[in-house]
């Protein structure tokens, strides 16, 4: 409960925060780490979101929830339509990518046990993906409560659920910082 309370606090109200996601802080602090992968829940102050954009203020776009063991970023974000999506920002400015357009899809995604989602080709398995090394990226106990949890199964590749050329948050980001095409 703490460990939702605490990223709950640093959600702007005007994201709405899924129920699946306190589920998920539950089971962490049930179950402790590893998730999957070098994923970690994290709560946020509200200034990792405003360092990336420095002349516009969409905090309240932004809920961030999560982070990878490069410093990339985890969020809820809601678009310019009003729908909420999972989204990832890679440490470097760049790994922009919408990872899911639901809670539950972003755990299912995160169930498949990428040693890091940011960097990995989403059409390989974990299996294929990931480095010898990275054996424990694979939680089967966390694979098993989403799947029991949301009635849901695992897919064996990351395309399954994310289209890797959905440039949409990208293209947003960069407009939002000032970048134009040329």
């Amino acid at each position: 409960m703490r460990t939702f309370s605490e990223i709950k606090n640093g959600i702007p109200e005007t994201i709405p925060v899924p129920k699946a996601l306190k589920l998920l802080c539950d089971w962490v602090d049930e179950n402790d780490y590893p998730i999957s992968g070098g994923f970690e829940l994290m709560a946020d102050d509200g200034e990792s979101i405003g360092s990336w954009f420095d002349s516009e203020d969409v905090s309240d776009r932004f809920g961030v929830f999560g982070t990878g063991p490069d410093g990339s970023l985890y969020a809820l974000w809601i678009d310019d339509d009003g729908h909420q999506k999972i989204v990832h920002l890679g440490s470097e400015g760049d790994a922009l990518y919408i990872l899911a357009d639901s809670f539950v899809d972003f755990l299912r995604l995160l169930a498949i046990g990428y040693s890091e989602i940011g960097s990995a080709d989403m059409t390989k398995t974990a299996e294929e993906w990931n480095s010898d090394d990275d054996d424990e990226s694979i939680n089967p106990d966390f694979q098993k409560w989403v799947s029991a949890t949301f009635h849901v199964t695992i897919p064996k590749t990351g395309s399954e659920i994310m289209n890797v050329n959905d440039s949409l948050f990208k293209n947003w980001v960069h407009q939002k910082q000032g970048y134009h095409d040329n």
